[in-house]
C-alpha cells in the first residue's frame, strides 16, 4: 500500500459542472428516474435566474414542501425516485464529501481526502464530535460498516454500483479511514465520496434483508441535517431540525413534504397557498403566473436531467442501427423545446452529453431531416407495402406502444409530439400513459438491467448525476451490467465496451477527454437511445416564509444546502 507520495483531495480530477443522486429514473428525469431578470434560452443559461423580487427571508418555523410521490421511509433501501429521492434522503444522512453550489465535491463529514500517488488509496479523516441522530458518535468503524454493507447486500442498492471496484475498507483509528480500490477510478470522490449515505452500524448492523425494511421511526438514524419524526403512507412527512447538527443548525426548523398524484396537483397547491415550495420542475406556462403573484419567486437555471425516447435495442426492429438514425433525425428537437417547454430547455445532442458539460464534444452534429431518414428506411429495405402510411418490418407494421408515466404532463406532450413525428417517417407510436410503477418494472425491472426489460418503446429520463460525472457515459453504453448499470435498452457494442474500459481507469484529463470525444461519436451513431432535450430547472417558492434556497448547478435547489445557512455551506 503506497503511503507515500500523496495529494491532498479538495476537487476532482477533472472539471465537473453538477452532481446529484443516482441517476434514476422517476417523475422528475431520473429516478430509479433537479440571478438574472431574463429566463434561460433554448440553448442554456451560465447562471439561475430570479424571476421575482422577494424578502429572500434566510430563517422559517415550517416549511411546507409539495412533492408527487411516495419515497418509503426514506432510507438508503427503499427510498424510489432519483429525484427527489435521493435528495430528500439526504436531507437525513450525509456523505464523506458534499456537491458545492458549483457541483464541485468538497469534504463534508470529512475533515480532509488525500489519494496516493497511484490513485489507489484514500485517506480519509472524519471532523471529530460528529453525533447521530441518537447521541452516538460517529467513528471510521461506520464508514468502514457502510462500505462493507452496500457492497455485500447489493440488492436494490444503487449504493452498491457507487463503490463498485472498492478492494477494502480500514479504519485506521477512531477517525481515520483508507479506503482502498482494485484499480484507478477518477470518479470515485464524486460518485462515491459525495454520493453514498453514511450509515450507523449499530442500527444497521440488525437489518439482514434492507431491500424489505421499512424503518420506524426511533431507528431511521442518521447525522443529517434532519430527521423525520412522522411518516403516513402515500400523504406526507415531517422532518425536524437536528439543532445538534456538526455543520451548523438548519435555517428552517421543521419541513412537512405533502404528496399529490400529479404535478399539477402540486401547482394548484402552490396557487392556493397549501405549500410554500414546489419541490419539482414547474410546467413552462406556470412560470409567468406563479411569477406574477405577490410574494412568490421563481428560480430558472440550466439542469443536467434529461428527457430521452428509449427503445429495447436488442429487440427487431429497434436492433437495425438505421431505424435507430431515422427515428433520430425524424425528431425536431428544437420543436420539443419551443412547443412543450415554451423555450426553457436545451435541445437534445445526439451524443449525450449537454452543450454545457466540460466534456461536450463540440464536433458531434444532431440532424432534424424527415426526407433523410425516410431515404434512410427506404434503402434499408422498411417498406409500406399497402400503403396505410405504417412502413413494415419481417412482415409486421412498425406500430409500437410508447409508455410514458400518466403523473408527467411534460412527458406525455412530450412523448405524444414525438409520436407524431414517427408518422411522418412510416413509424406508429402508439402512446400509452401507465402509473410510474408500471413504467419503471417495464424498462428497468427491480431497477436492475440484468433483469433485462419488457417494452418496445418508452419515454425515459436520468437526473443530474449522469451529467455530472462525464464518465458515467460507460453506465449507459456498457455491455456488462456491472459496468452498464444504467443500459436499460440493451445496447451493446464490443467498440463502446473497450472504450469504456479504457476510460473507467484512465486518469491523465487529456486522455480522458479523448476518450470520451470518442465515445461520444460513437453514441451519436449507433444511438443506444435518443436524447430529446435537457429541461431547465424551474422552482417556485413562496419568498414570504423562506427565501434562502441555493441552486447547485445543474442540479437544482432541492438540497440540504437550500437549508443551512449560507455560512454552513461549503
Amino acid at each position: 500500500m503506497n503511503r507515500v507520495n500523496r495529494r491532498m483531495y479538495w476537487l476532482p480530477v477533472l472539471p465537473l459542472a453538477v452532481a446529484l443522486v443516482l441517476s434514476a429514473c422517476g417523475g422528475q428525469p431520473a429516478s430509479p428516474s433537479p440571478d438574472e431578470s431574463e429566463p434561460p434560452t433554448a440553448t442554456g443559461s451560465a447562471a439561475p435566474t430570479d424571476t421575482g423580487e422577494g424578502t429572500g427571508e434566510g430563517t422559517a418555523a415550517t416549511l411546507r414542501a409539495a412533492i408527487t410521490g411516495d419515497e418509503g421511509t426514506l432510507n438508503p433501501y427503499t427510498y424510489v425516485t432519483g429525484f427527489p429521492g435521493w435528495n430528500l434522503l439526504m436531507l437525513q444522512y450525509d456523505s464523506l464529501m458534499q456537491i458545492d453550489t458549483e457541483g464541485l465535491p468538497q469534504p463534508w463529514l470529512a475533515s480532509s481526502v488525500e489519494t496516493s500517488e497511484d490513485g489507489l488509496v484514500y485517506s480519509i479523516e472524519l471532523v471529530e464530535g460528529v453525533t447521530w441522530h441518537d447521541g452516538e458518535p460517529l467513528t471510521a468503524d461506520d464508514v468502514v460498516f457502510t462500505i462493507e454493507y452496500f457492497t455485500t447486500n447489493p440488492a436494490a442498492s444503487r449504493f452498491a454500483r457507487d463503490l463498485n471496484g472498492v478492494e477494502g475498507a480500514e479504519a485506521t483509528g477512531d477517525v481515520s479511514v483508507e479506503i482502498t480500490l482494485a484499480a484507478p477510478n477518477p470518479s470515485f470522490p464524486l460518485r462515491a465520496l459525495a454520493d453514498v449515505p453514511i450509515i450507523p452500524e449499530h442500527i444497521w448492523a440488525d437489518v439482514t434483508t434492507p431491500e424489505e425494511h421499512q424503518f420506524e421511526d426511533a431507528s431511521n438514524v442518521g447525522t443529517g441535517p434532519y430527521r423525520i419524526t412522522e411518516y403516513s403512507a402515500n400523504q406526507s412527512y415531517t422532518l425536524e431540525a437536528n439543532p445538534d447538527y456538526f455543520r451548523g443548525a438548519p435555517a428552517v426548523d421543521e419541513v412537512v413534504l405533502v404528496q399529490f398524484a400529479d404535478d399539477a396537483g402540486a401547482l394548484a397547491a402552490m396557487n392556493s397557498g397549501e405549500v410554500d415550495v414546489v419541490f419539482g420542475q414547474i410546467a413552462p406556462e406556470q412560470i409567468e403566473l406563479l411569477g406574477a403573484q405577490e410574494g412568490i419567486e421563481i428560480v430558472q437555471g440550466p439542469e443536467f436531467t434529461n428527457q430521452l425516447l428509449n427503445y429495447d435495442a436488442q429487440l427487431p426492429p429497434f436492433d437495425d442501427v438505421a431505424v435507430r438514425q431515422a427515428m433520430s433525425m425524424a425528431i425536431d428537437r428544437q420543436d420539443l423545446v419551443d412547443t412543450v417547454f415554451l423555450g426553457t430547455a436545451t435541445p437534445g445532442n445526439a451524443g449525450w452529453t449537454h452543450p454545457d458539460s466540460p466534456a461536450y464534444n463540440p464536433d458531434i452534429e444532431t440532424t432534424y431531416d424527415v426526407e433523410g431518414a425516410n431515404a434512410l428506411l427506404d434503402e434499408a429495405g422498411y417498406t409500406d407495402s399497402d400503403g396505410d402510411g405504417v412502413r413494415e418490418y419481417d412482415g409486421q407494421p412498425m406500430s409500437f406502444e410508447l409508455i410514458t408515466p400518466s403523473g408527467d404532463s411534460l412527458r406525455l406532450r412530450s412523448a405524444e409530439l414525438v409520436a407524431t413525428m414517427l408518422t411522418d417517417i412510416g413509424i406508429q407510436a402508439n402512446v400509452a400513459a401507465v402509473e410510474q410503477a408500471t413504467w419503471e418494472a417495464q424498462i428497468w425491472p427491480e431497477f436492475d438491467v440484468a433483469n433485462g426489460r419488457d417494452y418496445e418503446l418508452g419515454m425515459w429520463g436520468w437526473s443530474a448525476p449522469t451529467q455530472a460525472d462525464p464518465a458515467q457515459i460507460g453506465a449507459l453504453m456498457h455491455s456488462d451490467p456491472t459496468i452498464g448499470s444504467l443500459n436499460v435498452t440493451g445496447y451493446s457494442s464490443p467498440e463502446a465496451d473497450d472504450l469504456i474500459d479504457q476510460l473507467r481507469t484512465e486518469g491523465d484529463p487529456d486522455a480522458r477527454q479523448d476518450l470520451l470525444n470518442e465515445l461520444q461519436v460513437l453514441f451519436a451513431e449507433e444511438l443506444p437511445f435518443i436524447t430529446l432535450l435537457y429541461p431547465d430547472g424551474a422552482y417556485a417558492y413562496d419568498s414570504t416564509v423562506y427565501g434562502g434556497w441555493a441552486f447547485i448547478s445543474g442540479q437544482g435547489i432541492v438540497s440540504k444546502l437550500s437549508l443551512l445557512p449560507p455560512d454552513a455551506r461549503p
